[in-house]
Parts: C-alpha cells; structure tokens; sequence
C-alpha cells in the first residue's frame, strides 16, 4: 500500500523519488513550522522531517521483508539524507541568525 501511494506520486508528479524525498521533507517542515509557529517550535518541525524520514524507510524495509527481499540500507540512508537535508540547513541558518 505505502509503496503504490509512493509509486502514485512519482508517476503523478514526474518526479524521481530522490526528488520526491527533497520536497517532501521541505513540505513537512514548511508546514510544520508555519502551523506550530515558526520561531519557537523550528526544532520540533525539523524533528517531524527526521520522523517521517525514518518512518518511510522503517515502512519501505518492512516491505522488502514481506516480499523476501533484503533491505537497502544504503538507499535507506540517501533517501533520509534527501528528506533531511534542506530542513537541516534551514534550522542551522536559523539558530545562527537568532544566536547574533
């Protein structure tokens, strides 16, 4: 089921996953701190990123399980890698300007 709705939205989007993983993770934290508040809550937007991240690929390795087949966990880290990235460096930048 998580694999089709993840297949849908490639083939919807036109979009590789790895894309996928970039904007998605950008989505969660865009909308996380815009409804939490974007100041004091930036930290837990940016753990919600970090959650969704490790929850696909917790789902994805299921998957591969239930077919047989062995996880990959270098795809597992790169597309962790691709959620977190940007939300990472958002929330960096935004601790560095409110620490000046």
């Amino acid at each position: 089921m998580w694999g089709l709705l993840k297949d849908t939205m490639q083939e919807t989007t036109g979009l590789t996953r790895d894309a996928l993983h970039i904007h998605i993770g950008l989505l969660i934290m865009v909308g996380a701190a815009w409804f939490l508040g974007i100041t004091r809550w930036l930290i837990l937007a940016w753990l919600l990123v970090v959650a969704a991240a490790l929850g696909n690929e917790l789902l994805d390795a299921r998957a591969a399980l239930v077919r047989d087949l062995r996880p990959d966990i270098s795809d597992a880290v790169t597309d962790i890698f691709n959620t977190v990235i940007w939300p990472t460096v958002f929330l960096v930048f935004a601790k560095l300007r409110h620490w000046r």
